[in-house]
Parts: structure tokens; C-alpha cells; sequence
């Protein structure tokens, strides 16, 4: 190896090193509510792609998104209780919606969009 490329290596080794360490160090002082606001992404993403289907005209008694006094009894009965429905299926919905390869926080994340929307 030539002996000026050496340096020239050890520089963008570190450059890169100090470029990712300093995008995981401002990763991780996100907020609570910019992390929250990412998760509502995933969830829009979710529920446009499988969830709507159903919940947006209220299809086979889905409760419609938005539709606060649809969606009230529901949600007293806990978040958890509403991803656990969505996980296992529910009266006409089918588990994971129909999309056995959503997983787990896909399914968190969507529910978690359409009860942000409809409180």
C-alpha cells in the first residue's frame, strides 16, 4: 500500500466511526413524542395498506377511524385488549387483519394510529 493513502484511510475510518457515533447519539435524545410521531407513521402506513379496508366505511361492523363514539367502548376496554383483538381477530376480523406477516408492532403500531385518530 502506497504510504500516503494510509493516512488517507485512517482519516475516513475515523470521519466515518465519529459520523455514526454522532447520528446514534442524536437518534437516542429524540424526544418521546418525535419517537411517538414515528411509530403514528408506521401505524398510517399499516392501517392504509390493510386496516382500512374495513375501518374506514365501517365494513362488517368495524368501528370506523374517527368515529369517537364507535371507537369509546373499545378503548376503555385498554390498549392492550384492542392489539390483542387485532393480534388474534375478532368477531368478522380475521387475525392480523388478513396479513398473517404483519408483526406484533405492526399490528401495535396500527391500532395504536387508529385509537390516536378516533379519540
Amino acid at each position: 500500500m502506497h504510504f500516503r493513502t494510509v493516512p488517507l484511510i485512517a482519516f475516513m475510518f475515523l470521519f466515518l466511526c465519529c459520523a455514526t457515533f454522532g447520528f446514534a447519539a442524536d437518534v437516542s435524545k429524540k424526544s418521546g413524542a418525535a419517537l411517538q410521531g414515528l411509530a403514528l407513521i408506521k401505524g398510517e402506513e399499516v392501517y392504509m395498506q390493510v386496516c382500512a379496508v374495513c375501518h374506514a366505511a365501517g365494513v362488517a361492523g368495524a368501528p370506523k377511524v374517527g368515529d369517537k363514539d364507535a371507537w369509546s367502548p373499545h378503548i376503555k376496554l385498554g390498549f392492550d385488549h384492542l392489539v390483542d383483538s387485532a393480534i388474534h381477530g375478532k368477531g368478522a376480523m380475521p387475525p392480523r387483519g388478513g396479513q398473517a406477516g404483519l408483526s406484533d408492532d405492526d399490528v401495535r403500531s396500527a391500532v395504536k394510529y387508529m385509537v390516536e385518530k378516533s379519540k
